[in-house]
């Protein structure tokens, strides 16, 4: 029995329609709002009430599970010590075999990281593992919880404060399908860390070019200063947890620690990887110029906010 945390996460949500598709082994897919994930996979999807913060519920989502996809819900470091790493030992409480756990390139070696403690308790708490630390998701540009999609829809521009700072964008399709595949087939796996990143070194100018040729409209690298990105973020809703995170990241980027790459990837595919061009083409769609009042950019003092994590799935 598989146990998903986080399907509502970029990695997540890939491995729950691979598990739900494929009906390659039992599973079950863990959230704070079940009978939302049967409106997004079907009504039939083995869905299970779970939430990190609530450890009175861990053990009925976690009977007879042998192997958990596990999430970081929230981007904090007192959610580590407080939730995650209790919920490791709770997996070695009920019996878990397996973890397969999704963290970022370095995290073992920073412990302001808030994967760090995660990472650690479960290297120590005697369960098989995987750990897969993942570069920048290409579909960061797409999701609500970063608002980056909105820009680039209304306002013709990736404003993201990383300069001309290299990433190897990484597709969390591919990433779900890796998990997915090390989840069917543990065995070699067991004890390793993976970092695994996207085919290609890139700046946002460059997806901005690739944008441009894909979408059929000049999309523009806006390159704003920390604050300014943060005031655009903080005026739009996004939530403190989330906004710290991201600002870490995009100055990781700035200063050259998001570009490194390995080949890790499509060893664990056994196919190439997405390319930020292929992922363009699929989301295409989500670019599209905004044209009804509802969605017009809150920065402007007009519009809804939009909105913060979901907390744990």
């Amino acid at each position: 029995m598989i146990l998903v945390t986080g399907p509502n996460g970029n990695v997540g949500t890939e491995l729950s329609q691979l598990l739900v598709k494929r009906k390659s082994a039992p599973y079950r897919i863990a959230s704070r709002h079940p009978e939302s994930l049967r409106k997004q996979f079907g009504v039939d999807v083995p869905a299970v009430a779970f939430d990190f913060l609530d450890h009175a519920g861990w053990p009925d989502a976690l009977k007879g599970v042998e192997s958990v996809f596990l999430l970081f819900p929230l981007p904090h470091p007192a959610t580590a010590k407080n939730h995650m790493v209790p919920f490791v030992y709770a997996c070695r409480d009920a019996g878990v075999k397996h973890i397969v756990y999704l963290s970022v390139p370095g995290a073992d070696k920073v412990s302001i990281v808030p994967h760090f403690h995660t990472e650690k308790a479960i290297r120590e708490c005697g369960i098989g593992y995987t750990i897969l630390q993942a570069s920048y998701f290409s579909q960061n540009l797409i999701r609500d919880i970063s608002t980056h999609w909105v820009d680039i829809a209304k306002y013709n521009e990736i404003y993201i404060p990383a300069k001309q700072g290299l990433h190897s964008f990484i597709d969390s399709r591919d990433v779900g399908e890796a998990a997915f595949n090390i989840m069917l087939d543990p065995a070699p796996h067991l004890g390793k860390t993976y970092v695994v990143t996207g085919p290609e070194n890139l700046s946002f100018g460059d997806v901005a070019q690739i944008m441009t040729e894909e979408l059929g409209r000049p999309i523009r690298y806006a390159n704003p200063s920390l604050p300014a990105f943060w005031w655009r973020m903080k005026r739009r809703g996004v939530t403190g947890d989330v906004l710290f995170f991201m600002c870490i990241t995009y100055l990781l980027g700035r200063r050259g620690k998001n570009g490194p790459m390995t080949d890790t990837l499509p060893k664990l595919l056994t196919r190439p990887p997405n390319t930020m061009r292929d992922f363009v083409r699929r989301h295409r769609d989500k670019w599209q110029p905004l044209s009804h009042e509802a969605k017009l950019d809150p920065t402007l003092g007009r519009g809804p906010g939009w909105g913060g994590p979901k907390r744990g799935g």
